[in-house]
């Protein structure tokens, strides 16, 4: 894509997963949990630590309000 850097694909949530793979996911695979990142389309929940996978949760219920408000 667009990125030069590890840091233009945003956020690091641990193992390797950026933000900006997680945002790809909720576009395209509709994502909604962090539960569906984790375990359905990865099994990355096998190196994240909970604290970790409660941090992605929180974090993609948040995109989902704000898509949700510019949706409307």
């Amino acid at each position: 894509g667009e990125a030069q850097t590890v840091a233009d694909l945003g956020e690091d949530f641990g193992a390797g997963l950026s933000a900006r793979e997680v945002r790809w996911l909720m576009r395209h695979e509709f994502a909604r949990t962090a539960e569906d990142v984790v375990w359905r389309r990865s099994k990355l929940g096998i190196r994240l630590t909970e604290d970790q996978i409660t941090k992605l949760d929180e974090w993609m219920r948040s995109r989902s309000v704000e898509s949700a408000r510019a949706a409307k």
